[in-house]
């Protein structure tokens, strides 16, 4: 029987590699079964493919803390409040680590289950309370979480487009104000 161990090592190994090189993209199958000392059918016995590797391997590099995620969420602030301080908290994640972006963001939009949007459901559903209903909650989280997710990935294009560069802290931040202000706007006027 082949030990657990191994797969745990593979994971530990990519995570190494990648935080160690600024091209993520080029580290191999190879040298990750190298560096983790196993056998490279092991990538696909474990995992199926290098491609699903990489996306744990990313996925366990973006993590983000509960503890942190708990402080965001702080009651005594408005729910737009937090929501922001969360999504510019995420924003400074992804441009620390954003050389992994491009290989990890394609993942989160097109295969990974749709559960970044659930993060910030909460502070969108209190914010507009009764003034909207839970399915459109719902789609302004998706559209609000796949907006930046796309920005992120497209950086350079969209600051062509826009002047904005995303990979400013300042500007990502001035990004996210605007983003919440038309989409959970202070006073709600229906049409």
């Amino acid at each position: 029987m082949i030990s657990n161990n191994q797969k745990d090592a593979l994971l530990e190994a990519t995570i190494e590699l990648f935080k160690e090189t600024e091209h993520p993209e080029k580290v191999t199958s190879r040298q990750i079964a190298s560096r983790a000392g196993v056998n490279l059918a092991m990538i696909n016995y474990y995992f199926g493919s290098k491609d699903e590797l990489t996306s744990q391997a990313l996925s366990a590099i973006f993590t983000i803390p509960i503890d942190k995620l708990q402080a965001l969420r702080n009651p005594a602030e408005a729910p737009k409040e937090r929501l922001k301080n969360f999504l510019i908290y995420i924003s400074q994640i992804v441009i620390r680590y954003k050389r992994y972006a491009k290989l990890y963001i394609p993942h989160l939009l097109l295969e990974a289950d749709i559960s970044q949007p659930q993060l910030i459901f909460p502070e969108i559903r209190e914010h507009f309370g009764s003034e909207k209903s839970e399915e459109q909650c719902r789609l302004i989280a998706y559209q609000l979480i796949s907006f930046l997710q796309l920005i992120f990935y497209r950086s350079d294009a969209f600051m062509l487009y826009s002047g904005i560069n995303i990979n400013l802290e300042n500007e990502a931040e001035r990004l996210i104000n605007t983003e919440l202000n038309l989409l959970l706007p202070d006073s709600i006027v229906e049409e």
